[in-house]
């Protein structure tokens, strides 16, 4: 049977009260996890922390420009500080409006949802329910619902530039309607390459350049390909459509680099190939490993490998060809940005959506504890956390030296004992339940994400906050700093401490051990903050200060320390 034919057949698939928990609980997810995280655990270094740091000084010195540590970076992209700042403007210096803004974009990314897998199955109702379980149960999703970073922002922009670019190609609309289908495209194209930079802005067109390959007998936009003038008329209007609403913004961010007199900086704006300098763009290609983890669970759920299985048996339809363009072209979009996992994020929509489907045509098999495999790894991960609290953290220390060759993150020995109880206990009772309908054992597994996420932030208050929230070595430096003493940071320093110390300028950095010494020879009355992993009774001299900063130990020492301990308090262990 076509995939239209199985549409047409089922116009409503899912009893009322079915259709209420599929259209309710993805809300409720989604506020599970955004109130935890925000409540209950700070601002991460140094991913959340250097975009703070960013905006403070933005907003300190009075500039539109990005600047990090203090200096004019025209290479990041600026909407994301432009809306930190106009909603500094208006509820004043906060660290919550920041935090807020990725929340409110998954939000409407998952509002936007419907939309999308009504324009693409339109007479299956019920892929709008399983795409929006899909997405907030998928892992990746779920990390950086509440963090700090523009890759959410441009998700639910490119959702919507899927679905206007999806109704353009499958419907036959009016030349007035397709003229302000492309005007909001236009907009949205503008904020993506302002948001995240030209990779993100690739996702649109190259979307527009799959359409025909993958889907060339579209019986809407596509009529009269096989006759050859038609088919080229068609073609070319679409061709220049695509070119009317990306072409405009990329001349924006053109326009935006000239006026900060950088244009010879264009190749490189939001580009982490050639901007490697925060840790959100890395150009190693071992980051990829962690991809997987952003899949979890669905990408080791049975159920969703056997229901692709077979569904390519059958006739594939214009709403997959669609997907599939959409999956591929946030992958090639995201890779150009450098080997970075939040580059790929908006790869979730596609996958979501297309999972849905998939889903929604599934034949219920009979009962079994379908959700085993995904829920091991969530009693794997309980099982860690809870020995930690068994064994010691030396013992600990020295496997880790030995498998991985550097010091086991301190942060780890601060486990508690709570969210591996209610991780063990929790993802146990998930993985044997057992529901006969298709979409309550789909949010039998969505909850596992999120199951260990909220326990994730549980741990924070107690155990984890002493490690992760820089406040009281910013504190400290922020009162060296209004005593008048001059502050160095010693290694790749991204602006961790700036934001959550108020610092009204940012320390200066010195990357090698010559330019610590010449820095403290040219401040003899100066301090130099340094990280160090080991133990921290065995100093080579006496700090200022010592705290913690997310997985090193931190020390303050004075700038006649660097020459009287002969440059050892720069080593990295002790």
């Amino acid at each position: 049977m076509s995939e239209s034919t199985q549409m047409i057949a089922k116009p409503t698939d899912l009893p009322l009260g079915l259709r209420r928990t599929g259209q309710i609980s993805p809300y409720v997810l989604w506020a599970i996890v955004t109130v935890t995280s925000l409540y209950l655990r700070p601002p991460t270094a140094p991913l959340e922390l250097e975009t703070l740091a960013s905006a403070w000084h933005m907003w300190s010195d009075g500039v539109w420009q990005p600047l990090r540590n203090e200096l004019p970076t025209p290479q990041m992209p600026p909407l994301q500080l432009w809306l930190i700042l106009g909603g500094w403007h208006w509820t004043g210096v906060n660290e919550w409006w920041p935090r807020l803004l990725s929340p409110l974009a998954g939000l409407a990314t998952i509002w936007l949802m419907r939309p999308a897998a009504l324009t693409l199955w339109p007479h299956r109702r019920s892929t709008v329910h399983f795409a929006r379980i899909l997405l907030i149960g998928l892992g990746g999703f779920v990390i950086t619902l509440s963090m700090i970073v523009p890759e959410m922002l441009i998700l639910p922009m490119s959702l919507a530039g899927f679905i206007l670019m999806a109704r353009l190609w499958t419907l036959p609309l009016s030349g007035q309607q397709r003229f302000a289908h492309l005007l909001v495209l236009m907009v949205l194209q503008t904020g993506i390459v302002m948001a995240a930079g030209w990779a993100a802005w690739l996702t649109l067109p190259i979307v527009g350049a799959l359409a025909p390959l993958l889907d060339p007998g579209s019986s809407a936009a596509n009529t009269g390909v096989s006759t050859r003038p038609e088919g080229l008329r068609v073609l070319g209007r679409w061709w220049r459509e695509i070119v009317f609403a990306s072409l405009p913004a990329a001349i924006m961010a053109l326009v935006w680099l000239d006026m900060l007199g950088s244009l010879d900086h264009w190749i490189s704006f939001g580009n982490g190939w050639l901007d490697p300098a925060t840790e959100a763009s890395r150009r190693e290609v071992w980051s990829l490993i962690f991809f997987p983890v952003m899949l979890y669970p669905w990408i080791c759920w049975k159920t969703l490998w056997r229901a692709l299985h077979r569904s390519l048996r059958d006739q594939i339809g214009t709403g997959l060809r669609l997907g599939t363009a959409y999956l591929l072209a946030t992958i090639i979009a995201g890779l150009a940005g450098g080997w970075e996992l939040q580059g790929l994020l908006p790869a979730a929509a596609p996958l979501c959506l297309i999972g849905a489907r998939l889903l929604a045509t599934q034949e219920i098999k009979a009962r079994d504890f379908h959700g085993v495999v995904p829920g091991f790894f969530a009693l794997l991960i309980g099982l860690i956390f809870f020995l930690m609290n068994i064994i010691p953290t030396a013992h600990l220390d020295v496997v880790w030296r030995w498998l991985f060759g550097v010091s086991l993150p301190i942060w780890l020995g601060g486990m508690g004992l709570t969210s591996g109880l209610i991780l063990l206990v929790a993802g146990y009772i998930l993985a044997q339940i057992s529901p006969r309908q298709q979409l309550l054992r789909t949010l039998q597994v969505a909850l596992l994400p999120s199951l260990l996420m909220t326990c994730l932030n549980i741990e924070f208050p107690t155990n984890l906050a002493q490690f992760f929230d820089l406040t009281p070595v910013a504190s400290r430096l922020q009162t060296m700093q209004q005593a008048g003493q001059p502050i160095a940071i010693y290694g790749n320093y991204r602006g961790e401490f700036d934001f959550q110390g108020r610092l009204l300028k940012a320390p200066d950095v010195v990357e090698t051990p010559q330019q610590a010494w010449l820095w403290a020879d040219r401040h003899p009355g100066g301090a130099i903050l340094t990280y160090f992993d080991g133990s921290p009774i065995r100093l080579p001299a006496l700090p200022i200060y010592r705290g913690v900063a997310r997985d090193h130990w931190v020390a303050i020492w004075p700038a006649s320390a660097v020459a009287e301990s002969d440059g050892h308090v720069l080593d990295s262990s002790f």
